[in-house]
């Protein structure tokens, strides 16, 4: 936290314009930047990005209704029948304390 202080402090007062541009960051903060960005993407299809993040929201929709479908579907916006075939995708058949 103190480093990011410091580098908007820096970017602040060296800063040539009203708004802090990339042209004022340090170049060792823009090299890590992009080093990261490089080692976290794995290339995949947006349909294969979205299977999990959808999966979490369904089984946590599921859940606070206490696995009751209709009620589920309505507070995502879904069909029913949708929801059936989402949960059989995912394996979301039952739930899984009971």
């Amino acid at each position: 936290v103190r480093e990011l202080e410091n580098v908007v402090e820096r970017a602040v007062v060296l800063g040539k314009h009203s708004m802090i541009g990339m042209e004022d960051l340090p170049a060792t903060l823009l090299e890590q930047a992009q080093q990261q960005e490089t080692q976290t993407y794995k290339p995949m299809t947006l349909r294969d990005a979205l299977e999990e993040p959808e999966k979490r929201i369904i089984e946590m929709s599921l859940r606070r209704h206490n696995w009751n479908r209709q009620e589920t579907a309505e507070a995502l916006g879904i069909n029913r029948t949708t929801l059936y075939k989402k949960m059989k995708y995912y394996n979301l058949e039952a739930d899984p304390v009971a």
